[in-house]
């Protein structure tokens, strides 16, 4: 209560008791008195008997309104900063859905390939693991939805840029793999390495061409259950 006849004397610059009390909202005269009298040092009474701030008091709310702007800003800061890890963590975590994927199918397949040169029960493997990549994008693109833009244009464009990120950070892990498929596997086992190599190439290729129609059809997907919601 001090605080804000404190405020109000700072914006009106003189003012009646009376209109202390209404602006305050305080209709008991004596417990108006007696808060007045608390704020003695911070308030002066001119000639008319109106009240206004004393220099102490002119001092003390620059101070508290200096305070008040800081700890606003403070708050704005720790709110944006909030909100900028949560953008981040989320990016990582959907963003390790397609890497984690190829790269745990790609390890998998090399190690079967050292026991067994069958290369159909992979091909499957390698198509569930491009599906779930497409998963990856999928997440991406509700993630970009509610963060940054509900534009269909955009969010194809941010789609693209995902996928080819992806692609760029997968490149090192599956030359890799198939550089340890070479020198690891027997030489009696060479055109397996090359399917597989074949098999790894089209998967980016697939992933990154597919990446913007996934973002289509999710984007499509979420008006119509956003519509059917409201």
């Amino acid at each position: 209560m001090r605080r804000r006849i404190l405020l109000l004397l700072d914006e009106k610059g003189e003012v009646s008791f009376t209109d202390i009390q209404k602006a305050v909202g305080v209709e008991d005269t004596g417990l108006m008195s007696y808060h007045l009298k608390e704020l003695a040092l911070l308030v002066s009474q001119s000639a008319r008997g109106r009240y206004r701030l004393s220099e102490i008091g002119k001092t003390s709310v620059a101070l508290l309104k200096k305070v008040e702007r800081s700890r606003n800003m403070s708050q704005v800061v720790r709110k944006e900063l909030g909100r900028v890890v949560e953008e981040v963590v989320w990016f990582l975590a959907i963003s390790a859905v397609p890497w984690l994927t190829a790269l745990s199918v790609d390890v998998h397949a090399s190690v079967q390939l050292i026991y067994n040169t069958n290369i159909t029960p992979m091909v499957w493997v390698y198509a569930l693991s491009l599906l779930a990549m497409y998963g990856g994008v999928a997440l991406f693109t509700v993630y970009d939805r509610h963060y940054f833009s509900k534009v269909l244009r955009k969010n194809i464009l941010h789609s693209i840029l995902f996928a080819l990120t992806i692609v760029l950070i997968l490149i090192p892990s599956e030359f890799m793999t198939h550089q340890f498929m070479v020198k690891a596997i027997p030489t009696q086992h060479s055109p397996a390495e090359a399917f597989y190599g074949l098999v790894m190439l089209l998967r980016m290729i697939l992933f990154a061409v597919g990446s913007p129609f996934i973002t289509y059809v999710t984007c499509k997907l979420a008006e119509v259950f956003f519509k059917r919601k409201t």
